[in-house]
């Protein structure tokens, strides 16, 4: 049976990098949105990537409209695995991020329907889904997940708005990933006692499936 990955967005301290390193997180998130607030440096960000790779984690960078030249710059500089465009990037410079080997995630904002995905489908490595809305880097509401309702199972990423309180909701339309950001912070910043009981939700879930196949 495919397994869901997780992805923990807006990592923002050494501390919280450090606390949560050895949970079953699979994609720890740093944003490059200069008007986030979780924005990070590319110092910060390269060590949250070295923090992660020691644990055999892997790091995602979040842009927002951000050019060629600093999407590329901040790859190298910070060894972050994947790239996560989260604004309204074209086509091509999904396909320019890919012919450098860069693997890429393109984020669609869906409001009352799922967007045309097509141009994009051949240069990215999956699409994220998440809640149309004005903040840059995410929004923490959840979409109608019935719209989900035919996708191909393990096909893309699901964001915005995922708690413990609906994540088994959330899998049961069986996304590749799922991208959780301020639903598990307390004080503005992550909450590890969040966070595992988002991961608890996650494990009965699977051994739910398990027990009836």
């Amino acid at each position: 049976m495919e397994k869901t990955a997780l992805k923990i967005c807006g990592i923002r301290s050494l501390e919280e990098i450090q606390d949560l390193k050895n949970l079953p997180i699979d994609y720890f998130g740093c944003i490059f949105a200069p008007r986030s607030p979780r924005c990070v440096s590319l110092a910060l960000a390269k060590e949250i990537t070295e923090i992660a790779h020691s644990e055999g984690k892997q790091t995602v960078g979040v842009f927002v409209n951000a050019s060629l030249e600093q999407i590329a710059d901040t790859v190298n500089l910070t060894g972050i695995d994947v790239v996560q465009l989260h604004g309204e990037e074209s086509p091509d410079i999904c396909k320019m991020l890919t012919t450098k080997g860069i693997t890429v995630w393109k984020a669609f904002s869906i409001k009352d329907k799922l967007l045309p995905m097509e141009d994009y489908l051949p240069y990215m490595d999956l699409p994220l889904l998440d809640t149309k809305g004005v903040a840059e880097g995410g929004n923490g509401f959840a979409f109608n997940w019935q719209l989900l309702e035919g996708l191909d199972p393990y096909s893309f990423i699901l964001a915005g708005g995922v708690s413990a309180e609906n994540v088994q909701e959330a899998l049961h339309y069986k996304p590749a990933i799922i991208d959780v950001n301020s639903k598990v912070e307390q004080d503005n910043r992550k909450s590890r006692q969040l966070i595992e009981k988002l991961i608890k939700e996650m494990e009965k879930y699977r051994r739910g499936i398990e027990k009836y196949k």
